[in-house]
């Protein structure tokens, strides 16, 4: 049943992202509708996707504090229901300004609502596997962005753009039923299972393949540290409800500082990865919002522009799936393998001004190549957040990498349109996107730098005493 529970959670998360990403990868082919409807500027209309994409992976924080206070599931309901709402009012707006807010601000927090949740509970359930479980549930994303380009531009062929969000709309109402179905951690273990782990006197990097017990260990209802470890049964202390409870906390930092909603960006390293994660989202942004009208302004067909997107997530798909497989693979350095894919779609983007490449076939490649890396990327975000703070920050260290995320792309692609409208071309604003990404990547490298001459302090062991009832 708890297998079963878990293949279904990782699923179900999948066809989230495929929804969630596809339908925010989508407005690109919309700006260039926009763009007629509401007779306005590259920069007005790049703005709409932007505060989509930036509200859809900045409200991570809050989102996060929301899981703290209600169970996963129900987060992903609530979300679902505000997006597809959302959707459907946007055919009725007549407005740009409207569409900031109904299409950007809440259809934007009703998918965060969905895709948090979802990833972290899929994450959680692995310890071994970890990465590789996130990058096949992360290329969901892939999938959505292979097929929604293609799928948006024929349904506004058929439909027109007002008809064709109606049946996004629909679509989004799938992530209800998805989000409902979603296999929650248990917080009442197996009461055997739980007896054979804390009766173990080595139990640090114990693993039970239990979901139920693994949680508790990295949630901090159970803590799994080398040290004494006293049972009672008797005890008149003991709470009734089953649930383990610490007597004495851990004396790591991130345990002291856990009471603190932003105690993540007190580290050094994770710190790092934030602007890191604000930098590659403004480049990546550009080229996602902004390359369908790139693409038209070449003298391309709107089908052209699709099918190029298409390939770009054929290569995310491909990307998340590689990203997370060798994340396993401990003999391979995680960091020289994110700096590695951070340089390499910044130079793939600044490949796409040159006239040489500018055929659909050749701008087909570097799409795919681009959404390689880019997945390539998004599938070592869950296992590199781990190995900068463990287990148990993961939540909100994931929470504060969408808020990075959604930063850089709220002030990505207004820049880049802003560049456009002034210069007259897409060029430099393509330039630009690549040097940003490409500086991201160069800028991970303070890490070790800064490690070498300032160690991480070691984890260390105290002496824990808990006490749990062993009752039926």
């Amino acid at each position: 049943m708890i297998r079963t529970g878990i293949l279904r959670t990782m699923a179900y998360s999948f066809m989230i992202q495929v929804i969630s990403f596809g339908t925010a990868g989508a407005i690109g082919l919309y700006n260039i509708e926009f763009i007629e409807y509401f007779n306005v500027g590259a920069a007005e209309v790049s703005l709409i996707g932007s505060i989509n994409l930036g509200v859809f992976l900045g409200a991570g924080p809050f989102v996060s504090l929301m899981m703290r206070h209600m169970s996963y599931r129900r987060v992903a309901v609530i979300g679902s229901l505000l997006s597809t709402i959302s959707l459907l009012c946007v055919p009725f707006l007549d407005n740009i300004i409207y569409l900031y807010i109904i299409y950007g601000i809440f259809t934007g927090l009703g998918f965060a609502m969905v895709y948090l949740p979802s990833s972290v509970l899929a994450g959680l359930y692995f310890n071994k596997h970890r990465s590789l479980a996130a990058g096949i549930a992360t290329s969901g994303s892939g999938i959505g962005a292979v097929i929604f380009p293609l799928l948006v531009h024929s349904l506004i062929t058929y439909y027109g753009w007002k008809g064709s969000v109606f049946i996004l709309a629909g679509l989004s109402l799938q992530c209800i039923v998805f989000s409902a179905l979603l296999f929650p951690l248990a917080e009442k273990p197996n009461r055997e299972e739980l007896m054979s782990v804390l009766t173990n006197s080595n139990i640090h990097d114990k693993q039970t393949n239990n979901p139920e017990i693994d949680h508790m260990m990295t949630s901090g209802k159970c803590e799994s540290y080398n040290g004494h470890i006293s049972l009672s049964e008797n005890d008149k202390t003991v709470q009734e409800s089953g649930e383990v409870t610490k007597l004495m906390e851990n004396s790591e930092p991130a345990s002291e500082k856990s009471l603190k909603h932003c105690y993540v960006l007190c580290d050094f390293s994770f710190f790092i990865f934030f602007l890191n994660n604000i930098l590659w989202n403004m480049g990546v942004a550009i080229s996602w919002i902004l390359a369908p009208e790139y693409f038209v302004s070449m003298g391309l067909t709107k089908e052209n522009a699709a099918t190029i997107l298409t390939f770009s997530g054929v290569g995310c798909f491909i990307g998340c799936i590689i990203g997370g497989g060798l994340g396993n693979i401990q003999s391979l350095s995680r960091l020289s393998m994110y700096i590695s894919w951070n340089i390499a779609v910044g130079i793939l983007i600044m490949f796409l001004p040159f006239k040489i490449f500018q055929s659909v076939e050749i701008l087909s490649l570097i799409m795919f190549l681009n959404g390689l890396g880019f997945g390539g990327i998004l599938g070592l975000l869950v296992i590199f957040t781990v190995d900068l703070l463990g287990e148990k920050a993961l939540g909100d260290a994931f929470g504060y990498l969408m808020l990075s995320n959604g930063v850089g792309s709220i002030i990505g692609p207004p820049l880049g349109g802003a560049f456009k409208d002034s210069l007259g071309t897409y060029d430099p604003t393509f330039f630009f996107a690549g040097t940003l990404i490409v500086v991201a990547g160069l800028l991970m490298f303070l890490i070790p730098i800064r490690d070498k001459f300032v160690p991480r302090p070691k984890k260390t062991a105290i002496e824990l005493t808990i006490e749990v009832n062993l009752k039926t």
